[in-house]
Parts: C-alpha cells; sequence; structure tokens
C-alpha cells in the first residue's frame, strides 16, 4: 500500500465531510497535507514512526504490514473525523421564519466516531477501558477504649 493509494481510500471515507470542513477532500496523488496527520497518527498507532510528522511519505506508510492494513485505515479515518469535527464551526441559524440546521453534520460526524472507536476497540483491540491492579488498604482497628 502507498500513500496515494491510502489518501483514495480515506478520500472515499470522508471527502464530502473534508469539504465541509474547508479541508482538502479531493486531492489523493500522495500529497494531500490534510492527511498528513491522520495518516502519520494511524502509523504511529501501529507501532510505526514517521520521519516527519508535517509531511509524511510514501516510505513510513510501507512500514505497515498486510496484515495490519485494515487497522491502520480505521485509525486514519477516525483520526480524519476528529480533524474535520474540530474544522467545523458551524451552529444553526434562525431568521424569522428561516432557518438553517447547520450543526447537524457535526452532530452526525460525531455519532460516526462514536461508532468508529467501538469498530476499533473490537475488531483490533485498541482503546476502551484499561485493567489496573492495586490495592486497597482498611484501616480497621479495634477500639474498645470508647466504650469504656
Amino acid at each position: 500500500m502507498n500513500r496515494a493509494q491510502v489518501e483514495q481510500i480515506l478520500i472515499k471515507r470522508c471527502g464530502k465531510q473534508m469539504v465541509a470542513a474547508d479541508l482538502n477532500g479531493t486531492t489523493y496523488d500522495g500529497t494531500n497535507v490534510d492527511l498528513n496527520d491522520p495518516i502519520g497518527y494511524a502509523i504511529r498507532q501501529c507501532g510505526g514512526t514517521v520521519a516527519d510528522v508535517t509531511t509524511v511519505t510514501a516510505t513510513d506508510v510501507a512500514f505497515i504490514s498486510a496484515d495490519d492494513h485494515d487497522k491502520f485505515l480505521d485509525i486514519a479515518e477516525l483520526r480524519l473525523l476528529e480533524n474535520i469535527l474540530g474544522n467545523l464551526d458551524d451552529v444553526d441559524i434562525t431568521v424569522g421564519p428561516v432557518s438553517e440546521k447547520l450543526s447537524q453534520l457535526s452532530e452526525s460526524i460525531a455519532k460516526r466516531v462514536t461508532r468508529l472507536q467501538a469498530k476499533i476497540e473490537k475488531e483490533h483491540g485498541i482503546g476502551g477501558a484499561t485493567m489496573e491492579a492495586g490495592m486497597i488498604t482498611l484501616d480497621f482497628a479495634d477500639h474498645r477504649e470508647a466504650l469504656e
């Protein structure tokens, strides 16, 4: 899988939402700067590294093994949706009898993020609650002096 292929898949999954958030949701030739963060993040979550977080290259993407392609793409999509949510600042507007519900896209993407997080946790074991062990100390003592 190369960088341009990853961009093409992410644009297919989220291109319209990217455009609505004033991000480049059409370019998938390996140079889309709005996809550097999601792709780089997904590489790091899959155990890889990137030489430059602002310019993720085909070499960085080549680290991802074929077994991790679905995991990598799901994580990149999740980060992309979170970035889109961060860029959407439209609010509902009502002027007299005319009303525009511009926040519906944000609400829809937020629900999509929640579903994708659950999918990633279930299918790839990433996220969710973590278990920690510890010790609870109870301060029980026999205080007979209080009875005397």
